[in-house]
């Protein structure tokens, strides 16, 4: 969409770097495995210096536990991912697919710390998920005391052994299309939230192309030659001017926007910055390798010399993700329960480690009228999950609350 916007306008040199880019990202598509990288660069001490800048106060721990934090993403296929149907449907606004259900596609998430070790992975293999998690790392990732875990543990009954896996960091598994399928049963209607609208193919194609408008007058590239083997761009924008070009190119097409999204404020906010924010781009072989972007430069309170640097790393040679081998199946029902006694169990314990919670006896919340099951379910939030944060004792307003932040 950059290089497009820039096919039309723009100096010689800047249509040069803006046609690499675009090159770059075309090639992702070609290959049959892709990889992507989200790592946060800043060093401990760049943190706690950024929160301090900030107003934010960031104790040692948790910035020791932030930095060098990354979450990966890789899918593969048997066939170029451009030719998937998941993907055509995609680009050509067609969502009538939906990609966790997809065969074809395998996915692969995974949170780990800066020495690798995995906190939370996720796969998708033939419309099957599989989870492992490693409890006490993520407790401790959050400054809460790891022994919580096994206290949580030790006071689950026999039945819930499915979550005792989780909690174990054993492999468990579900059936997609099962869950789908569940969900259809106890929506007594399509899986897709009634009353959601989406934008019309022909709505889609005008906020395309007043976006393209938008980065063609805003955004410049700049060969900046090479670093480290690979080619250097640097593409940057006025941040002020790019986010009030931007909002004025969605305000017409609002009322057509999901309702997660929320309302769009009528004004950009008086903190964005006036001058330039960029990104450094790298290419190797003519493909996109990593983008390195410096957090710091959208707080107009971090000076000069704060820093929280974040980087994207690219990777076409992503292996192929397989499905793990014993991994405990979960039905529906072991999924509710865990939710109930996960939720129920962090409830008694108060979120502090020790000994063995109990399960409190809780009061369910006030029974939702059908007007206001069918305005949480258009929201987003389906007829089973509002059974089970009922059960919770969540009232209406709790839901619709939990709607708009989540």
């Amino acid at each position: 969409m950059l290089a497009a916007g820039l096919a039309a306008c723009g100096t010689v040199e800047q249509l040069s770097a803006a046609q690499k880019v675009s090159k770059a990202f075309t090639k992702v598509g070609e290959g049959k495995a892709a990889g992507l990288t989200f790592s946060v660069d800043a060093t401990p001490e760049q943190i706690t210096a950024f929160g301090a800048a900030t107003g934010d106060k960031v104790d040692p721990k948790s910035a020791d536990a932030v930095s060098g934090l990354n979450f990966s993403v890789a899918i593969s296929a048997d066939k170029p991912l451009k030719d998937l149907d998941t993907f055509k449907n995609a680009q050509s606004n067609g969502a009538d697919k939906d990609l966790t259900l997809d065969k074809s596609v395998r996915l692969s998430y995974v949170l780990s710390d800066r020495k690798g070790t995995a906190l939370l992975e996720y796969r998708q293999v033939d419309a099957k998920a599989f989870l492992r998690a490693d409890a006490k790392g993520l407790v401790k990732l959050v400054g809460e005391d790891p022994s919580q875990v096994d206290a949580i543990s030790s006071g689950m009954p026999a039945e819930l052994k499915p979550v005792k896996d989780v909690l174990a960091g054993k492999w468990v598994s579900f059936d997609l299309q099962k869950l789908a399928d569940d969900t259809k049963k106890s929506d007594g209607a399509k899986a897709t939230p009634s009353g959601q609208p989406t934008l019309d193919p022909e709505s889609a194609k005008q906020l395309t192309n007043s976006l393209k408008d938008v980065l063609s007058r805003t955004v410049t590239f700049e060969d900046k030659g090479k670093k480290d083997g690979a080619e250097h761009i640097w593409m940057s924008a006025p941040g002020r001017q790019l986010a009030d070009e931007l909002l004025k190119a969605l305000k017409p097409l609002a009322a057509k926007l999901p309702q997660q999204f929320g309302k769009l404020p009528t004004s950009v906010p008086s903190t964005v910055r006036e001058d330039k924010v960029g990104a450094d781009l790298y290419l190797k072989d003519g493909k996109l390798s990593a983008a390195t972007f410096d957090l710091a430069q959208l707080e107009a309170k971090a000076g000069p010399g704060v820093n929280f640097p974040v980087k994207l790393a690219f990777n076409q040679n992503a292996p192929t993700v397989e499905a793990p081998a014993d991994a405990t199946a979960l039905t529906s029902d072991d999924i509710q329960n865990a939710m109930l006694s996960l939720l129920t169990s962090g409830a008694a314990s108060g979120g502090k480690g020790g000994t063995a919670p109990t399960t409190p006896a809780l009061t369910p919340g006030k029974p939702l009228t059908p007007a206001q099951a069918e305005e949480l379910k258009g929201l987003g939030l389906p007829l089973e999950q509002q059974q089970v944060f009922s059960k919770l004792g969540m009232s209406y307003e709790d839901m619709k609350s939990l709607t708009e932040t989540g």
